[in-house]
């Protein structure tokens, strides 16, 4: 399973989960408090807290983002939802599968990953006929 880093996150939706609380820029003050199922905002950026959690930074409204003040939601695992996170995950499933060809060459990373199949079907088409003769006998 390939590893989903912040960076990744960023530009993309944001749900809560469960309940959760966006912090001013004190990190102390909470900004606004989300529902389980509503929408928090795109992620603007992110940080690390003193604490070492990920913080995910968001413009809660156009009059936030016009005057610079955003808010943070702390990053809890099973709290928050990423709608996008299948298309996400299928990028980097796609960038790895690129990087196997590109490392191995295409016709070695195709060989490599049909050839057992190649080999099984043969090996039944032999085999089949034989059988089927030796039970009409």
């Amino acid at each position: 399973m390939p590893i989903v880093t912040a960076d990744l996150i960023v530009n993309h939706d944001l749900y809560a989960k469960s309940s959760v609380d966006a912090l001013d820029y004190t990190f102390k003050n909470i900004a606004k408090s989300f529902s389980p199922g509503e929408y928090i905002g795109n992620v603007y950026s992110y940080i690390e807290g003193n604490d070492g959690s990920i913080y995910w930074m968001v413009y809660l409204t156009p009059n936030d983002y016009n005057n610079f003040n955003a808010s943070y939601i702390k990053h809890i695992p099973g709290t928050l939802s990423v709608p996008d996170l299948p298309a996400i995950l299928q990028k980097l499933d796609d960038e790895r599968k690129s990087a196997e060809i590109a490392k191995n060459g295409v016709v070695s990373y195709y060989i490599g990953k049909y050839l057992p199949y190649i080999v099984g079907a043969a090996v039944i088409a032999i085999i089949f006929p034989s059988v089927v003769k030796g039970l009409k006998k």
